[in-house]
């Protein structure tokens, strides 16, 4: 048998505790990084994304448990990841300190080591996100349209499948903007950056997104 719930149950817990930390992020008087902090210490595995794998392949569950009518399939499975997904975005979207960090980049933003060929690439980037950006915009905008014109139980599967991709490219772009906007980028970051937006790639309204396994930059 192959059911997942105890990934499912991960990743409802994953979602719990992003959700928890927007709702109180307004009431903190300190950056986000510290309260961020401040979770890590109660909570060890916040923002950490859990392993897909079957209830069969944990250590201390040899056999399916909660099987029948209570079994979390691959399907439902695929909805709550998706809305970790959505929650994840919510959080990126609500960084209290990413508006103040925008307006001070272009003022404080440093490439280090100071090598001309980083400080190209710095430029080359920036341009490369914008128009990303302004395409993606139109994308959603369009498919905000198309939604409109379908009804919920006539939902095809190919815009299943575009608004995963939408969803993705939102997550990767807004974390891109948000390490280009870092006081200090090194090559590395630069490189990620770069690497992130060549995956996104636009055909008119569709969109297509290579693998990436890495999240964050080292």
């Amino acid at each position: 048998c192959h059911q997942y719930n105890l990934v499912a149950g991960e990743f409802q817990l994953f979602q719990v505790l992003i959700q928890r930390f927007v709702e109180n992020e307004p009431f903190q008087n300190s950056s986000r990084a510290e309260t961020y902090l401040k979770n890590r210490r109660h909570f060890h595995n916040f923002l950490q994304i859990p392993l897909v794998r079957d209830d069969r392949s944990w250590k201390s569950n040899k056999k399916c448990r909660n099987e029948g009518e209570y079994a979390v399939k691959i399907e439902t499975l695929r909805e709550i990841v998706r809305e970790s997904m959505r929650v994840f975005l919510e959080f990126l979207c609500a960084d209290k300190d990413e508006i103040s960090s925008v307006m001070k980049v272009s003022h404080q933003t440093q490439v280090s080591p100071q090598d001309p060929l980083d400080l190209e690439l710095l430029t080359d980037i920036r341009t490369h996100l914008q128009k990303k950006e302004k395409k993606l915009k139109e994308v959603l905008r369009s498919q905000s349209c198309i939604v409109k014109k379908l009804k919920k139980n006539n939902e095809s599967k190919s815009s299943v499948g575009l608004k995963d991709e939408l969803l993705i490219a939102q997550i990767e772009m807004r974390l891109v903007s948000r390490v280009m906007n870092m006081s200090k980028l090194t090559t590395e970051k630069l490189v990620w950056c770069q690497e992130k937006l060549n995956k996104i790639s636009f055909n008119g309204r569709r969109i297509h997104i290579e693998p990436s396994f890495s999240l964050l930059p080292c």
